[in-house]
């Protein structure tokens, strides 16, 4: 029998623990105290199993955009390291902006001839990250005048002809886009390895993708010269028992997973009723969760793989 929702879960514990003898949940004085006490030990189990045992899945859409830089040919330059004269970058029609820096800058956005933007830089241990939004619905030139007061650095300077909602919303203007999944996906556990599949225009269109990096687990960089969709598996905690979880709620776990719920939530609960009984469920629950370590570790997982035989056709 496998158990998928939370009262199930609830009346099989209390089973075990023969504090129920019906297929009905009662709440009364001699359950009460068990169940206001079940939250903490599933939780506890689930957290084990999900972080060990069988990992819950979900995925993300990533759309990695291709960028419209309007600063191209001799008005664009990817670093200016230790500059010390004014430097002008300038567009017809741009819309938002992008740069980073290091130093101390003061730089001036002007659209046509009004100075519509200034913005102080200070930052003498990292580059910096400043975009923003340009009002210009006339579409007029926009220059952008960098004035360092000594000598400073900046990067990876754009002028996009986008009219982005907000400033937050104008796209960083880098080689590689960093996505920090943990900020994300509030559940997020760990990246599940090899499980991320790339769609666009590149042939093959749908593929898995190998052209991505990992950083401190937790980081995911894609590289900008490879747009398109992403979809990314990941490993995610699961959702937090409390004590006002109605006992409906269908547990999102797999059913030989929630099945071994009642035997660590027994284990837990019964150790002042019946210590021996407790130690063998623990003892059954232990042997049941090292089978669901090494089946999670040894199985194989599916991936969308493409080849082309010699004689042409594919598959």
């Amino acid at each position: 029998m496998t158990y998928q929702t939370w009262g199930d879960i609830k009346l099989a514990t209390l089973q075990k623990m023969f504090a129920s003898k019906g297929t009905t949940l009662n709440v009364d004085s001699s359950t009460e105290e068990y169940i206001y006490s079940m939250p903490q030990a599933a939780n506890e189990a689930l957290q084990m199993l999900a972080t060990a045992g069988k990992f819950i899945l979900d995925s993300l859409t990533i759309i990695v955009q291709p960028l419209n830089n309007l600063l191209s040919g001799d008005d664009f330059q990817r670093s200016y390291v230790m500059f010390t004269d004014p430097l002008v970058f300038k567009a017809d029609g741009a819309k938002s902006y992008y740069f980073r820096a290091n130093g101390y800058v003061n730089v001036s956005i002007f659209v046509g001839e009004n100075l519509v933007k200034e913005i102080t830089v200070a930052s003498n241990d990292t580059y910096d990250k400043y975009k923003g939004v340009i009002a210009n619905p006339d579409n007029e030139t926009v220059r952008m005048v960098f004035y360092p007061d000594y000598p400073s650095n900046i990067k990876n300077v754009a002028l996009y002809p986008t009219a982005f909602v907000s400033d937050e919303a104008v796209p960083d203007n880098e080689d590689f886009v960093q996505y920090h999944l943990d900020e994300i996906l509030p559940d997020f556990y760990q990246l599940s390895p090899g499980d991320i599949y790339y769609e666009g225009n590149r042939e093959p269109k749908y593929l898995a993708a190998d052209k991505y990096y990992q950083e401190a687990g937790k980081t995911l960089v894609l590289r900008r010269d490879m747009p398109g969709s992403y979809t990314v598996y990941y490993k995610k905690y699961p959702q937090t028992i409390t004590i006002d979880t109605p006992d409906d709620y269908e547990l999102v776990l797999d059913p030989e997973v929630s099945a071994l719920l009642p035997l660590y939530m027994a284990s837990q609960l019964y150790k002042d009723d019946d210590n021996s009984i407790s130690t063998v469920y623990r003892n059954e629950f232990e042997v049941a969760f090292e089978r669901l370590i090494v089946s999670s570790q040894s199985g194989s997982v599916p991936r969308r793989e493409e080849f082309v035989s010699e004689t042409g056709w594919t598959s």
